[in-house]
């Protein structure tokens, strides 16, 4: 019996297939798309080691096996919470995706416990990097440069200046850096069938930088969904309740201003990526008529659960 491909989906960025094996057990295949010329790159022996013992009870890091055009990752099912959230959740669902997303804090937590072998020889978050060099050359492909245009008439000069001191900041090596998943998202984060099962896909961008890193990131994930939601005028509860959980599963106070403008940095992130690596939608206005409030009170947003 071979493989059957249950999902798949591509931009320009990058491509995933899930495969369901004979066993029962799923594959998720990561691979560059035509617009990362670089292949992806599964973490060195070093950093593999600290991250293999990184785990709770409910969940786990999981560590890519490296092929010459692509990481491949064994999950426990074919669906991301990010895909779950794009559907109403049931009160039972919502618990049990809280209960998840507690479990995901204590799980950075432990990540975090753990100081780069070697610091230099991580690069810097990707995701800033590539908003950095976005905002400072206004250049990409497909609606990149049109966004650039509409995004710095829209926030001025002056929040577009301080959003790239932000990106510097986040790039600079320092003696307190603790090693990240440097791309901690929902999107990658795919729960279990049965207790202990669920895992976090880690080691693509596998890097160091201050903790709050990681957690503002996934804060500004559901920040950008409230943001969206309120447009629509939904109600979605569990966009509050889940960013809390996270929050209650790290269990450590966190510097409210960082996680606030890494929450602001993974929305600008996105937008680009969306419009570079998949082209204009028109949700990317409400990115940009939304996001002068969220950098002008540091990302306050994230933390107090509003839109």
């Amino acid at each position: 019996m071979t493989s059957t491909v249950v999902d798949e989906f591509a931009t320009g960025f990058q491509r995933t297939i899930i495969c369901l094996h004979p066993d029962g057990t799923y594959q998720w295949e990561r691979s560059a798309g035509p617009d990362r010329p670089a292949p992806l790159s599964a973490p060195s022996l070093a950093t593999r080691q600290a991250l293999e013992p990184v785990r709770t009870p409910a969940v786990s890091l999981r560590i890519p096996e490296a092929s010459p055009h692509a990481l491949t990752y064994i999950a426990p099912g074919p669906q991301s919470v990010a895909r779950l959230l794009q559907s109403r959740l049931l009160p039972l669902q919502a618990r049990s995706l809280a209960e998840l997303l507690r479990d995901t804090g204590a799980l950075l937590r432990r990540l975090h416990a753990h100081a780069p072998a070697d610091a230099a020889a991580h690069p810097a978050p990707t995701g800033v990097t590539r908003l950095a060099r976005w905002m400072e050359n206004g250049t990409g492909p497909r609606a990149a440069a049109l966004l650039h245009t509409e995004m710095r008439q829209w926030l001025g000069e002056h929040r577009w200046s301080r959003v790239l001191a932000w990106c510097r900041t986040t790039t600079r090596l320092s003696p307190h850096d603790v090693l990240l998943h440097g791309a901690a998202s929902i999107g990658s984060l795919l729960p279990g069938t049965t207790p202990g099962e669920a895992v976090l896909l880690t080691g693509e961008d596998v890097t160091r930088g201050p903790a709050t890193f990681d957690v503002g990131w996934l804060l500004g994930e559901f920040l950008e969904l409230r943001m969206l939601a309120a447009q629509r005028q939904a109600e979605m509860p569990w966009l509050h309740d889940l960013p809390a959980a996270l929050l209650s599963g790290y269990g450590r106070e966190l510097d409210p201003q960082e996680l606030g403008r890494f929450a602001v940095l993974r929305i600008m992130t996105h937008a680009h990526d969306f419009a570079a690596y998949m082209g204009w939608h028109s949700e990317l206005a409400v990115h940009t008529s939304t996001l002068p409030r969220y950098i002008d009170t540091e990302g306050r947003a994230a933390l107090d659960g509003t839109a």
